[in-house]
């Protein structure tokens, strides 16, 4: 706490000061002599110890105020003083636990993806299979390889009659010598 200006004039200073905007508060402390930070512990004090003007009795045995709980700080240090009072606290994070939470979710997130993917594959391959089973192609192949065979082997047609079949090539051939 600053003790180079008088109670009076933190006071004054600290009500002349708190209805300005945080951007102006700089200008107004070089313009009273003081800097940012002191104007901005004194509205701090100023707020806080304010609702102590008008308590009363009943308000001293209630145990709690309507408006939440209410906490003074006191400290040494200016900087965390202006901090607080601005609703900043000091976070000590764990960097281990971070590092940790982060690695599990971003590996959870790669194996529900690679999960997705082999499902869509999985997926994929049984449709195809199911469409390829479906297909009328390979009947067609089958009849037109049974077909080929015909043509091209011998055979009986009908063996009462005495038809007989010769390959198409030969009978061709046997056209075209008569």
């Amino acid at each position: 706490m600053s003790t180079k200006h008088s109670a009076e004039f933190k006071a004054q200073t600290a009500l002349e000061a708190i209805s300005l905007p945080l951007a102006e508060i700089e200008a107004f402390a070089q313009k009273k002599g003081t800097s940012k930070d002191e104007v901005l512990e004194w509205v701090a004090a100023l707020k806080s110890k304010s609702a102590n003007l008008f308590k009363d009795e009943t308000d001293s045995h209630s145990g709690h105020h309507a408006s939440g709980e209410n906490v003074n700080l006191e400290t040494d240090n200016e900087l965390l003083a202006a901090a607080v009072s601005h609703g900043v606290n000091d976070d000590k994070l764990n960097f281990n636990k971070l590092i940790f939470w982060s690695t599990f979710g971003t590996g959870l997130v790669i194996v529900i993806i690679y999960g997705l993917v082999q499902f869509a594959e999985a997926s994929w391959f049984n449709a195809q299979n199911k469409a390829a089973l479906n297909s009328n192609y390979s009947k067609i192949k089958e009849l037109k390889a049974k077909d080929a065979e015909i043509l091209n082997s011998f055979g009986v047609v009908d063996l009462e009659n005495g038809t007989y079949r010769i390959p198409i090539d030969q009978a061709i051939n046997n056209i075209a010598e008569n």
